[in-house]
């Protein structure tokens, strides 16, 4: 894998989520979104995952924005407010503090970074990280529900 070809693919998937959170149409950012992550899968190959590249562009380059421009259309809400500065300053705090946080929890003592399977990740997701899994589904399911019962809303 080439260095720059990995660097400039990262330069484009951070400009495309930056401009996927800081713009007032919600369809553009909805599709700055499907970039991104489209983007991330082209990344996932480049790193010699195709499986998880393939996982990457099924459910979240595909499903996740065209559910989103559904709920979007269903809703009437096209634009939103644009961010205050003090709502980027913190975006931008909590992105460092997450880095630091993931830095520590996946890099080990000797600076390297250790790989991992695919059956090492399954076992992993499966015993440690099923519940929070679950709980994520569920209230996305809940947060789904939400919104057609928002958007079926009769007045009156």
């Amino acid at each position: 894998m080439s260095l720059t070809a990995f660097y400039v693919l990262a330069a484009f998937i951070i400009v495309f989520a930056v401009f996927a959170v800081t713009t007032a149409n919600m369809v553009r950012a909805a599709f700055s979104l499907a970039i991104t992550f489209f983007l991330i899968a082209g990344l996932y190959l480049m790193l010699g995952s195709p499986a998880l590249a393939a996982i990457q562009f099924m459910v979240n380059a595909s499903a996740i924005p065209i559910m989103t421009l559904f709920i979007i259309m269903m809703t009437q809400s096209r634009s939103t407010p644009a961010p205050r500065v003090w709502e980027m300053v913190l975006g931008l705090v909590a992105a460092a503090g997450a880095l630091v946080f993931f830095r520590q929890a996946v890099v080990h003592g000797d600076g390297r970074i250790s790989p991992m399977g695919a059956d090492l990740l399954g076992q992993g997701l499966l015993r440690s990280a099923l519940l929070p899994f679950e709980i994520a589904s569920v209230l996305l399911l809940l947060a789904m529900v939400g919104a057609i019962v928002l958007a079926r809303r009769e007045d009156g």
